[in-house]
């Protein structure tokens, strides 16, 4: 059986220790890994990462949190970076919850890497928290785009909206807690081919493993609850959402 996590940051400190232990575990698991950049520094990474690793491949992109920092300096450096052998821009969007940038900053980046990313042709990774209204408004006035709101946790109304809007729903760890019965009813009625799997690693652990580190081999739990709510085996699911993350990324992992 193959997975693939359509979102990790393998980049970051928390695997700064056993990076290549989990890396090595990975391949000899068959998961394969969207990297996803949250800076330009970790955009970079990320790129490296793809290139030594043929089951890994990379996003670029500027968090909202760091939308303060994007520059036409940065953006120049950032479309280099996606012109580099990146499959996806991102993660970029809005986070009006812990309020890191000005809101009016993470409007004007989120804008700019949907005109990147149409400009290349290439699919964003979305992030949204606490800004649906203003999130949804600004996908409808940039006009279509390919892509997946990460670490999607909204009711069965959200996930239609963003079916509608041609994207995908990035579905991790939090199908599994318990308090998150509109998610699960969510996932039940969406078109199967619009969900993918990920795990935002480090964060956002599957239940039973709550305050430990998340990396990408714990995306078997995710496709494990997912495919008991859609009545399906976990071999089907994983393969129809690999197929999934395949066509929309355009990419073939090697292991």
């Amino acid at each position: 059986m193959r997975l693939f996590d359509t979102h990790a940051h393998l980049d970051f400190p928390q695997f700064r220790e056993d990076r290549a232990a989990v890396l090595q575990r990975l391949r000899d698991e068959h998961v394969a890994v969207l990297n996803v950049g949250a800076d330009l520094r970790s955009s970079a990474a990320s790129l490296e990462l793809a290139r030594t690793h043929p089951f890994v491949f990379a996003a670029c992109g500027v968090h909202p949190h760091d939308a303060k920092l994007f520059t036409p300096d940065a953006e120049r450096e950032l479309e280099g970076l996606l012109r580099s052998g990146a499959v996806a821009v991102g993660e970029c969007g809005l986070d009006f919850y812990r309020d890191l940038s000005p809101r009016d900053l993470q409007v004007r980046a989120f804008r700019a890497q949907l005109r990147i990313a149409r400009r290349l042709g290439l699919p964003v990774i979305l992030h949204e928290r606490a800004a649906w209204g203003t999130f949804v408004q600004v996908l409808k006035e940039e006009g279509p785009c390919r892509g997946v709101v990460h670490a999607f946790s909204g009711d069965e109304a959200r996930a239609r909206e963003i079916v509608a809007l041609g994207l995908h729903l990035g579905i991790g760890g939090p199908l599994t807690y318990p308090q998150n019965d509109a998610l699960r009813q969510a996932v039940r009625t969406v078109p199967l081919d619009r969900i993918l799997l990920e795990t935002d690693s480090p964060y956002l652990p599957p239940e039973p493993l709550r305050g430990k580190r998340n990396d990408p081999g714990k995306v078997r739990l995710v496709a494990e609850r997912l495919a008991t709510l859609r009545g399906m085996t976990v071999a089907e699911l994983a393969e129809a959402t690999w197929e999934s993350a395949g066509r929309l990324f355009a990419v073939s992992p090697q292991f």
